[in-house]
């Protein structure tokens, strides 16, 4: 189980880098189409614009999850230097686990907030505000399977070097 994990946990993070590229990529294009259309040809493509939003969104909350997986989304460094190994240890399981019930809260929200809106349609392309807040929920199960991936063992964490594991306090500006 634990190698099943790990081969659908690099798999998952080889496939949202390329969405979050891929994302990115299809913004720029379509931000310079629309620029190209209303300045050079006169004609404002709004429909676009909704495309590059949603778009926007997803690439945010995909590279969210790809930053769990890789426990780099938040961190707050104040006591990590000052703690012995076993407790930074015990205490990376702890966000791991309090990290889990939120994103376990914000799945059911999400949800929640997508039938509410199902019905709702962006005015320009048509689509369903589905795909606005179905980016949330995305998210919350990607890193809901990175943090179980991690607490069983079987994670990319593992593979970390030691100077990696903890991180480095910053000094003051330098001259």
């Amino acid at each position: 189980m634990p190698k099943l994990l790990t081969s659908v946990g690099t798999a998952l993070r080889r496939a949202l880098g390329f969405l979050v590229g891929a994302a990115l990529l299809a913004i720029v294009i379509l931000v310079c189409i629309q620029v190209f259309s209303r300045y050079f040809i006169g004609a404002p493509t709004p429909g676009l614009a909704e495309i590059s939003r949603i778009l926007f969104i997803w690439m945010t909350f995909l590279g969210a999850a790809l930053l769990v997986s890789q426990r780099q989304l938040i961190v707050i460094d104040l006591l990590h230097d000052r703690l012995s190994s076993s407790i930074f240890t015990r205490l990376k399981t702890l966000v791991d686990i309090a990290t889990a019930i939120f994103l376990a809260v914000l799945a059911v929200y999400a949800r929640h907030l997508m039938i509410v809106v199902g019905q709702k349609i962006a005015p320009a392309t048509g689509i369903s505000f589905d795909w606005f807040y179905g980016a949330l929920l995305a998210f919350s199960i990607l890193g809901l399977f990175f943090i179980v991936e991690r607490l069983f063992g079987a994670s990319h964490a593992e593979q970390e070097t030691p100077t990696t594991d903890k991180p480095i306090a910053h000094g003051g500006a330098q001259s």
